[in-house]
């Protein structure tokens, strides 16, 4: 269903793509950027630069920053200009917009959120727009780019023109839009639930739960929320979702007896549209849930993108009373001018560390230093995906204040946690 980028003019226009010897390279080095990631070195390599050069596809790559730096010549015919290093990001196009027309901006395309996220992109459909005004179909495929201490310094992107009139398919975006219309349906009927994992402090005592978004879908079952969160980014149903799973878990955590903590994960889409701390506050005065009971948690993501208005927006959430907790501490743009300048109260250790503890000791290094960085700053520390004894003993006796993880309790329904909740009858 694709065809190459190589053709910048509509097909109105009469251009065709390259073929014939071409399909070879292109598999080539379709081949090397479906890898989750790949070393910053092989961009360095002539052959793989020779290949990449002439390909009918549009290749290009960005640093950490999603900064522009490096452009092969499908990649500078797709955008109709020569795409300016250090300057474009994210995509070299200068203006972006959804299949359905709307705008686009370049910080909440699926290649921007994805990076920053650090997880695998579905492949979001987007038009982009060219100087001279015409707009061209794409598809864009970013593969992480590491460094040789095993740190995202970059990307490689791909871009492949869609035909004129053809339907979006492929594995890579069933995801964001193959549910998108039963998503939709599933919003406006309220057909999301919440799951509620327990958090404990370090002597057992049970102080709170996370809200983790569940579905059920009619036909195809219980669909993960690594695939539905990331297709509500993509097509634009994040907002609606999450302004309705933040009402449902302040609603259900009023109503319990034992004043409990619940945790709500937020998107960073959420800190550029609409006003986040009005949301907040509003939600608090309708359901009645004390703001101190409410921990709100953003990622690493938040941090990196308009960061005044980031700043602005976690002291406003912070005045509420609410608690600000940063999630997956350490495996995306860690920085410690974060914890100097945002107004946190928790940081979350990921899991990722926790899992490897007995078994790498730089995980222990990394997880000790964290407890410790967080003591200083007088930010609280929880330990995420605790699933052995020995992974809670060393935590605990670290000095980690909180604990969370299938040790200690799996996400499971309200009802299932009724009696720690003190759900009223």
């Amino acid at each position: 269903m694709f065809r190459s980028a190589v053709a910048a003019e509509t097909p109105a226009e009469g251009q065709t793509s390259k073929s014939g010897s071409d399909t070879g390279e292109v598999d080539l080095a379709l081949a090397l950027l479906s890898q989750q990631g790949v070393e910053s070195s092989l961009l360095e390599d002539r052959w793989f630069k020779a290949i990449v050069a002439n390909l009918p596809a549009a290749v290009y790559t960005t640093n950490a920053d999603g900064h522009l730096t490096y452009f092969n010549q499908a990649a500078a015919r797709l955008a109709g200009r020569v795409p300016q290093i250090g300057e474009d990001r994210w995509c070299v196009a200068e203006r972006l917009f959804l299949p359905d027309g709307a705008p686009l901006p370049h910080q909440d395309c699926s290649m921007a959120i994805a990076l920053r996220e650090k997880r695998p992109v579905r492949g979001g459909a987007a038009l982009a727009e060219r100087p001279d005004g015409s707009r061209v179909a794409f598809m864009a495929f970013p593969t992480p780019l590491y460094g040789d201490e095993g740190e995202m310094v970059g990307a490689v992107n791909l871009l492949l023109e869609l035909r004129e009139g053809e339907e979006i398919d492929g594995e890579a975006c069933d995801s964001a839009q193959g549910i998108e219309a039963d998503l939709r349906l599933a919003i406006a009927g309220d057909q999301l639930r919440l799951h509620y994992q327990p958090l404990f402090d370090a002597a057992g005592v049970l102080v709170g739960f996370e809200a983790l978004a569940r579905w059920t879908h009619p036909e195809r079952g219980e669909i993960s929320p690594s695939e539905f969160i990331p297709a509500a980014e993509e097509c634009g149903l994040i907002l609606p979702l999450s302004e309705q799973l933040l009402r449902r878990a302040c609603a259900e955590a009023a109503g319990w007896t034992n004043p409990l903590r619940v945790a709500v994960n937020i998107s960073p889409l959420q800190f550029r549209h609409g006003d986040l701390p009005g949301l907040i506050e509003t939600v608090l005065a309708e359901t009645g849930l004390e703001p101190e009971r409410l921990e709100l948690e953003v990622t690493e993501g938040v941090m990196i993108t308009d960061f005044d208005r980031t700043m602005l927006v976690l002291h406003r959430i912070k005045a509420l009373g609410v608690r600000i907790a940063l999630d997956d501490f350490g495996t995306g743009y860690s920085s410690l001018s974060y914890l100097h300048v945002f107004p946190l109260t928790t940081l979350k250790i990921d899991r990722s560390f926790v899992a490897n503890l007995g078994v790498a000791s730089e995980a222990a290094a990394i997880a000790r230093a964290v407890i410790s960085l967080g003591h200083a700053l007088g930010i609280e520390v929880v330990a995420e995906g605790v699933e052995t004894r020995e992974q809670f003993d060393f935590l605990v006796d670290e000095g980690c204040n909180y604990l969370q993880g299938f040790l200690l309790g799996r996400p499971m329904a309200a009802e299932d946690y009724a009696v720690e909740m003190g759900r009223k009858a």
